[in-house]
């Protein structure tokens, strides 16, 4: 079997008007939305480069190369940028923010793929310790301000461009990609063709309840594969398709991983026992915590991590060593309340995995006026999230 990057060499020489839009170039679509394209795209609605030409300044930037987030990024702006499919499609309305002080990533990028359809897409976490805050601040809070941002993005778009749209991402740009969908006008809605989560996150079903979801369930694909981690947390009210991966474990939500046959996914009837594990354990314990639990959790999570002098993940793992003592250093230091949260709550996660871990079944599934887009200023950034009609 191929990956994506096999897909580009097999079919890469076919366009969009002799093979449509597939469920392959959403995967590959989500994947190139974690490129630092900074310098390269701007943010106007206006600014529009090609792919090909985008990867080109790309390849000759040695400090981008160097800093691309998963092996395998670079060859795959290259096939594309070389590629008749993707190679003279316009990319524009780029947007790169990290914002510690409300702890907000995010990054979204639009790529015309010609007769007026145009795709939508959402960067999911990416290496920075503020991204996986938000992403922690997930199970606390809703929404928090990357949803607001998506969700104002989407509005953007949908106010600079005709057409129909097809919104997608990975990981929590899927998320993304489902909330700003679901909770966007209902004309806006009736534009977008297809919205794609790769394997992001669900929703807590009464957060979701003053959305428009209804009207647009039916377009949502949600693809898993079969060992899935974040795609298991919360809930998906939608049907999921599950996706053959050639990696085991977490590194399934790798979509390098994810199998392609032809021009579609190698789709698989269930998810394993040890991802139906990983969700009612995750399930359990969320139920398990207060709001306000959660809450205390996460940011004594982080207040220890930020000790350090590094702001990424990757940067604490090459100082290992010297941030491991800092961190061990800072968790000697915690009041007494602080750590007894800590452990409580590593205590409760244990506590439903061993209640989980005997109960194992497969789950059955259903196969199934700016020039450029700017994040608003603070004070702007707060939604009423609009109430169902009726």
């Amino acid at each position: 079997m191929g990956n994506m990057l096999d897909y580009l060499r097999w079919r890469g020489d076919l366009t969009f008007e002799q093979d449509p839009f597939n469920d392959a170039d959403a995967v590959l679509l989500s994947r190139l939305s974690y490129l630092q394209l900074d310098g390269i795209v701007g943010s106007g609605y206006d600014e529009t480069v090609t792919l090909r030409e985008a990867a080109r300044l790309f390849s000759e930037d040695m400090e981008k190369v160097k800093n691309i987030l998963w092996k395998g990024d670079d060859e795959l702006l290259s096939l594309v940028g070389e590629s008749e499919r993707f190679g003279n499609c316009l990319v524009s309305c780029y947007v790169n923010v990290i914002e510690d002080d409300i702890q907000m990533q995010f990054a979204a990028m639009i790529v015309k793929l010609g007769d007026g359809l145009r795709y939508v897409g959402f960067r999911g976490t990416d290496n920075t310790l503020t991204g996986w805050q938000e992403d922690f601040n997930m199970f606390c809070t809703f929404p928090v301000p990357a949803h607001i941002s998506a969700l104002q993005y989407l509005e953007f778009a949908a106010e600079h461009f005709d057409g129909e749209f097809i919104v997608g991402g990975h990981s929590k740009g899927g998320n993304l990609a489902v909330f700003s969908s679901s909770f966007c006008k209902p004309e806006l809605q009736q534009r977008i063709r297809r919205v794609y989560n790769m394997d992001g996150p669900g929703f807590d079903s009464s957060a979701m309840s003053a959305s428009n979801f209804e009207n647009i369930k039916d377009r949502i694909l949600t693809l898993v594969p079969q060992t899935s981690i974040f795609g298991m947390m919360f809930e998906h009210e939608e049907s999921y398709t599950v996706v053959k991966s050639d990696e085991k474990g977490f590194l399934q939500h790798d979509v390098y991983s994810w199998e392609i046959i032809r021009n579609g996914l190698n789709e698989l009837s269930t998810t394993t026992t040890a991802s139906m594990f990983i969700d009612r354990t995750f399930s359990d314990f969320v139920k398990s915590l207060t709001n306000e639990e959660r809450k205390e959790f996460t940011e004594a999570v982080f207040n220890i991590l930020k000790t350090t002098d590094d702001t990424t993940f990757s940067g604490i793992m090459e100082n290992w060593f010297k941030d491991s003592a800092v961190i061990f250093k800072s968790i000697k230091k915690l009041d007494p309340e602080t750590r007894n949260v800590l452990l409580g709550t590593l205590s409760a996660l244990a506590h439903c995995a061993r209640s989980n871990f005997a109960d194992l079944s497969p789950i059955n599934t259903t196969p199934l006026r700016f020039r450029g887009f700017k994040i608003p200023e603070k004070r702007k950034r707060a939604i009423t999230l609009r109430k169902k009609q009726a």
